[in-house]
């Protein structure tokens, strides 16, 4: 690769550099280039060119810069005057600064969090030809798109279109966690069977050893902090053994680097060849839709034309009847943001939606921020009026002033960011853990620092720019005689800001209200099972599989459990769908899929789900391998006023030949998948023989620091060496809610710096508003007006304009919060209650009138004398 010094510095630099030192410098900072870049690094020589370059903004560097004192002297007598101003007026300096800090620190963390959403899958080096094959399935005029295939056809199309793809890998549907053992080391990790040359394909990054030879089966790829792990420090895993589910012993072939937390494969922490599953002896087949398909394209080989040639390639060998099939491609930079489909069409992700919210919101509170520092300057103005007439009299121009004015506000706005950053660096890690997100500052990173200087300049401006002009334009005649008064236009502008701030305070408490509203609501949710001392464990092993029976007595003996059943899939997900059912008495065909799961007779007992008609499962009643239970919605989908004893037939071999069973019981819908939607219909099927899920229930009379022991002892002497890993199922399902309760958060936070942020714009107005009045309130009290009528006649102005941010805020929070329900929580969500808006105005009045007070009262309770002087 050819080392070229970053063009973009080289333009930066002979955008503003003298034209007699250009020759010079490019020559010095290209030979320092050079050397570094064989020296040390191409990105150390870089990082070097980059500081280089900005270390000549300097004054006697710049083109047309007239290299006099006069200049400097002016820039250094400004901001000297700038910093006597701050000190002097030490509320109003810490007011200013904190409240454009506390607006950066805001727009730092959601940019930060936005540009993590952004950079997903960005750590592949060859990002942009990655796709992920997707199949279009059209039946009866609706179309639905899927990531599951048939394992063949990934093969199909490594061997077909060579000149489409460069490598085609396949991975199972759901991988699951696997019990890995070194010695007497043994833990469950989450790692991924994929085909040998997905470490290609993904460009994983190698710390040592090889990827997969191509005739090596019985190997495994660590992740660099499992190999850690697994092995002592010092040793290299490289060629040693690591036995998976003890059933199999795989040599170590090589190490990759951990996947970031933005990556889709972060959780990957090992891979497995796929060929040990697929190979001669059980190959891969065009039925059982249990793969996705991963490809990288050939270099300039475009999605369109990719698709245009593989469309018909599952349709071409499978037969799906009057049902179309076609394949597409996707490519990896729209798999975080741009992946649902409705209907065939991709529709805006609710990852999107929050990108563009969190993004709403990051600008809304920084323009708060440059709000409160617009009308503390302004409401301050009596304060300057002197100095301007002063400054205009002894022969300076508006410009100069201008000047002056905005110097100050780069001062404050440097000393925000400063502030800014170093709370961004030391609330980091806990908006790390509240987001779920591994963000870090790039200081390293020379667009980082350009943006950073873009962002202080265009804040001084931003936030100085109206005060600068405002104070800039006083008559000096009328400043020295002290009778320049504010017109009503400015009085109303002011206002209007004020208005703007309590407006979107307001829509984010009713926003935050209602998302903890929602979340409450989908969490009281009945999920139609006992969750309460049940908890769950995985069986992968043959071990387990022989020894299930004994395993199952064991437990019940020890007298911490009750009931010990299995089942195919967990209770937390609702994986296993079949259709193509048909109801005996009409041979009427049911069209409707339903979520079909496999369990032991004993899986009611243990689950306690709720039966409200028929019978459950038993054991002593012989084979119930021909009968079914079948949930409240089934019966609905299925039109049946009394389901007990119907036969229905699957048009397909289900498992063990059975086509007929026959109805014995009704349940309570079950909540297996997400909270926020409406259960699909269910079919439960009893298998007497062991499944890889077991659900325990812990006698509920014993405390959990006596039954969790008993049951792990248990556990160990039926089989020794595989680690007991459980979880308690009501804490499975609060995961559920781990989406919603990070937004609730975040937007919470955001409301209450929006909130603080907009006080502090209310204290600067009320401090003017007061000085304003201070004679008339003088007099008022020398008239005999008491402390709370001064108070109301103040606090009235205020109520008037959070009554007409209500006014505003709370239709607006209406249509976009019924929006964003409608969009994402469509079939369980709230009504937005009449008391959210009642609240969250209530909210805004009494923060607003305790804000006036703060003048208001002192003025009041002063010495009238006083007042009278004032002027």
């Amino acid at each position: 690769m050819r080392q070229t010094p970053p063009r973009l510095a080289e333009k930066l630099l002979l955008l503003f550099l003298k034209e007699d030192l250009a020759e010079e410098v490019l020559g010095d900072l290209d030979e320092k280039f050079f050397y570094l870049a064989q020296d040390k690094s191409l990105r150390r020589a870089k990082l070097n060119y980059w500081y280089q370059v900005i270390n000549y903004l300097r004054p006697f560097a710049f083109k047309y810069f007239r290299s006099n004192s006069i200049f400097i002297t002016m820039i250094k007598h400004n901001f000297r005057i700038s910093y006597r101003i701050l000190l002097k007026n030490k509320m109003f300096s810490v007011i200013n600064i904190g409240g454009l800090a506390m607006g950066m620190t805001i727009a730092i963390l959601i940019a930060l969090w936005i540009h993590d959403e952004y950079a997903f899958n960005k750590n592949h080096s060859t990002y942009d030809r990655i796709v992920q094959v997707l199949r279009k399935d059209v039946s009866e005029g609706q179309t639905y798109v899927n990531s599951s295939m048939v394992s063949k056809l990934g093969i199909h199309l490594r061997e077909t279109y060579p000149t489409v793809f460069e490598n085609v890998s396949i991975t199972f549907f759901r991988n699951r966690r696997q019990f890995l053992k070194v010695g007497e080391r043994s833990l469950e990790r989450l790692g991924y069977f994929f085909s040998k040359d997905a470490a290609e394909l993904l460009t994983l990054d190698m710390v040592s050893g090889t990827n997969f030879d191509q005739d090596q089966l019985m190997a495994i790829l660590l992740s660099e902090s499992l190999a850690s792990t697994l092995f002592s420090d010092g040793e290299s895993p490289i060629g040693k053994v690591v036995n998976l589910n003890n059933n199999v012993d795989l040599i170590v072939s090589g190490v990759y680097k951990d996947l970031p937390n933005n990556s889709t494969f972060h959780e990957m922490e090992y891979i497995v060849p796929m060929e040990l599953v697929y190979n001669d002896e059980n190959p891969a087949t065009w039925s059982n839709q249990n793969t996705k398909v991963y490809a990288l394209l050939n270099e300039g080989v475009s999605i369109a034309q990719a698709n245009s040639l593989i469309i018909n390639a599952l349709s071409d060998n499978i037969s799906n009847g009057e049902r179309i099939t076609e394949i597409f491609l996707h490519p990896m930079k729209d798999w975080h943001l741009n992946s649902n489909f409705e209907d065939g069409r991709l529709v805006t992700s609710s990852q999107m939606q929050f990108i563009r919210i969190y993004a709403i919101i990051g600008v809304f509170v920084l323009v708060l921020a440059f709000i409160n520092f617009i009308n503390l300057n302004t409401a301050r103005y009596n304060n300057r009026v002197k100095e301007i007439g002063i400054r205009k009299s002894i022969g300076s121009f508006r410009r100069q002033l201008v000047f002056q004015f905005l110097s100050e506000s780069a001062l404050y706005s440097v000393m925000a960011f400063l502030i800014s950053l170093a709370t961004t660096v030391f609330f980091l890690g806990w908006f790390n853990e509240l987001s779920g997100k591994d963000l870090s500052i790039p200081w390293g990173n020379p667009i980082f620092w350009t943006l950073i200087v873009a962002f202080i300049l265009f804040s001084a401006v931003a936030a100085g720019i109206y005060p600068a002009l405002f104070l800039a334009s006083f008559n000096p005649v009328s400043a020295l005689k002290g009778s320049i008064k504010q017109g009503s236009l400015s009085t109303r502008f002011r206002q209007g800001l004020v208005v703007f701030q309590f407006t979107i305070s307001i829509a984010l408490i009713i926003g935050t209200f209602t998302i903890y509203n929602q979340l409450q609501y989908a969490k009281s949710r009945p999920v139609g099972y006992n969750q309460q001392d049940l908890i769950a464990l995985r069986g992968r092993s043959d071990a387990f599989f022989k020894n299930y029976d004994v395993l199952r007595d064991e437990l019940i003996k020890s007298g911490a459990v009750t009931e010990v059943a299995v089942g195919n899939y967990p209770l937390t997900n609702d994986l296993g769908n079949n259709c193509c059912f048909t109801l005996q008495r009409t041979n009427e065909k049911i069209n409707v899929t339903f979520n079909t799961i496999l369990v032991s007779p004993e899986y009611g007992k243990a689950t306690g789900w709720e039966l409200i008609a028929g019978r459950d499962f038993s054991r002593d009643r012989g084979n119930e391998s021909q009968n079914v239970i079948i949930s409240e919605s089934a019966i609905e989908m299925m039109g049946l006023a009394d389901p007990i004893g119907e036969v229905v037939t699957l048009d397909r071999d289900f498992y063990n030949d059975q086509r007929e069973f026959t109805i014995i019981g009704v349940v309570k819908d079950m909540i297996k998948a997400s909270p926020f939607e409406q259960p699909k219909p269910l079919m439960v099927f009893a298998y007497e023989d062991a499944l890889p899920y077991v659900f325990v229930r812990l006698n509920p009379s014993m405390d959990y620091l006596q039954s969790i022991p008993k049951v792990e002892e248990t556990y160990a002497n039926v089989l020794p060496g595989y680690p007991f890993n459980y979880e308690f199922l009501e804490d499975a399902y609060l995961l559920k809610f781990r989406s919603e309760e990070r937004i609730g958060s975040l937007v919470t936070i955001f409301s209450v710096f929006a909130i603080i942020i907009s006080c502090l714009g209310l204290f600067g107005l009320s401090a003017f508003v007061v000085e304003q009045r201070t004679k008339e309130i003088g007099i008022r009290k020398v008239l005999g007006a008491s402390v709370s009528n001064l108070w109301n006649l103040l606090s009235k102005d205020f109520s008037i304009l959070v009554l007409i941010a209500c006014g505003i805020a709370m239709p607006l929070a209406a249509y976009f919060l019924n929006y964003w329900l409608d969009s994402n929580y469509s079939e369980f969500r709230i009504d937005i209650s009449w008391w959210i808006y009642l609240l969250a105005g209530s909210v805004c009045l009494l923060i607003t009138l305790a804000t006036v007070s703060f003048h208001s009262l002192k003025v009041s309770l002063g010495n009238p004398v006083n007042s009278l002087r004032a002027e």
